[in-house]
């Protein structure tokens, strides 16, 4: 379902910017600089849920406007994502029994494409202003578990014997609707991540072989109710994580109106 998603929103956006050249353009080409905030949350196996439970997140952002529809932003997110395995209805999730959160810093470069005219170097273009935009972005995410009343980062433990990066590439992509106010505008936007790892939580394939690791590693490896789990399953291997920011951002417009790009 995701990944058609992902289909759905990159055709739509090179349709839309392959008629840029012609019947979209405009003579208006502007810089936006505004602050993003709202909330971030993760789905994977420790959480299947929209929307919950949500962390704060919150980040600066740089946007060209090429024309009134086609727009390049560039920003830099803040966030964090959480799960725990007894807010889950599964007794798979309840006898597993694992809770994890983690900090996420994300650097984004991101191509909006405006359904309707947007500038506010236009007095005629629309006021608002449905949008979908597709990226490409760079996170660092470090995962953490309790363990005797401390949070310990367990992303080095390896507590599937299998080691991974903190540091991953993502395709991001979502949508949202805009509103100016002569300089001044307001989005709100969704915005899921797709990641090419599984390890977002520190879950995916089997538990750890009880006679392998130190102890630290093989209490938090194994926090179920199980006491023999050799060749148990502890994850979904075939199914990588997602992310989401989703929230409201204020900008404001950076170009005088007497200053526009005309075309020939």
């Amino acid at each position: 379902m995701k990944d058609k998603l992902l289909y759905i929103i990159l055709l739509t956006l090179l349709g839309f910017s392959s008629n840029a050249g012609n019947k979209f353009q405009t003579p208006f080409s502007s810089w936006e600089m505004g602050i993003f905030g709202g909330g971030s949350y993760y789905l994977g196996e420790i959480n299947q849920n929209h929307f919950s439970p949500i962390n704060l997140a919150f980040g600066p952002f740089i946007r060209y406007n090429y024309d009134q529809r086609l727009n390049f932003k560039f920003g830099l997110t803040l966030g964090a994502i959480s799960g725990d395995d007894q807010n889950s209805n599964s007794s798979f999730n309840n006898d597993r029994n694992f809770t994890f959160t983690s900090k996420l810093i994300e650097v984004s470069t991101l191509m909006e494409l405006n359904f309707f005219s947007f500038s506010a170097l236009d007095p005629n273009s629309h006021f608002i202003s449905p949008y979908g935009y597709l990226g490409f972005a760079y996170a660092n995410h470090n995962p953490q578990s309790n363990y005797n009343g401390l949070n310990i980062a367990i992303s080095d433990l390896e507590t599937e014997g299998k080691s991974y990066s903190k540091n991953i590439f993502t395709i991001p992509m979502g949508v949202g609707i805009k509103f100016r106010f002569n300089r001044f505008g307001l989005g709100l936007d969704w915005g899921i991540r797709k990641t090419f790892t599984d390890y977002l939580d520190d879950v995916s394939t089997f538990y750890l072989a009880e006679s392998s690791g130190n102890s630290t590693q093989q209490n938090i490896a194994n926090t179920s109710n199980y006491d023999d789990v050799r060749n148990l399953k502890r994850g979904d291997q075939y199914n990588n994580d997602w992310y989401v920011f989703t929230g409201i951002s204020l900008f404001v417009n950076l170009t005088a109106k007497d200053v526009c790009r005309k075309f020939k």
